[in-house]
């Protein structure tokens, strides 16, 4: 098993985490994303689209990350990243929808407008837009999070896609967001806790 990554790009660090929570021995290849290597004819045919992550089993080819978080599941049952119950299992993909629909689009959005970025240069209405959408967020998890350690209870794939935004919310100056969301506070914690989270912490956090 191999997986295509570079530090540059965030979700590959959700396969990453998974990975290490579910013990399964893979090939971590860095794609040269500087160099422009994710535009040639060999990783295009791996993903058309261009772009990380992307993970090869034995032949087998899958990109976008919650493809791949599936199959890691189904192709390695245990430890399960998915509730038994069938309801519980809806609820953990509801959870993981919602993420990539809501949430996820405004935090990548303001990676792109302020890291590498001069600070002269930051578009502060568009920032501040995404800050609202992002804050608006955090209040849905901390409803969501009440009374439960983790999005679904127990830690599942729920929790594993927002790692790669959650935990950097300091090293893109929206620590501030976490104050008055005592719940959301809490559970980053807990998440930055955990082994395979800390394993795949980026530089600098």
């Amino acid at each position: 098993m191999r997986l295509y990554w570079h530090p540059f790009s965030v979700f590959p660090r959700r396969i990453r985490v998974a990975l290490r929570e579910k013990q399964i021995a893979c090939e971590e290849v860095e794609v040269d994303l500087p160099g422009g290597a994710h535009k040639t004819p060999e990783f295009l045919r791996m993903n058309p689209a261009g772009k990380l992550p992307i993970l090869e089993d034995d032949g087998f080819v899958v990109a976008e990350s919650t493809a791949i978080l599936e199959y890691l599941e189904e192709r390695h049952p245990t430890p399960s990243l998915l509730p038994g119950d069938l309801r519980d299992r809806a609820r953990v993909r509801q959870l993981v929808a919602a993420a990539d629909a809501y949430f996820t689009p405004a935090m990548v959005r303001h990676i792109h407008r302020t890291l590498g970025q001069p600070e002269a240069e930051w578009n502060r209405a568009e920032l501040e837009q995404d800050r609202a959408t992002i804050a608006s967020h955090l209040d849905v998890l901390e409803r969501q999070l009440e009374g439960r350690e983790f999005l679904a209870g127990p830690f599942t794939l729920a929790d594993v896609v927002y790692v790669p935004f959650v935990t950097v919310l300091g090293l893109l100056g929206l620590a501030d967001l976490l104050e008055g969301r005592p719940a959301v506070a809490g559970w980053i914690a807990r998440l930055e806790a955990r082994p395979a989270v800390r394993a795949t912490a980026p530089a600098g956090t």
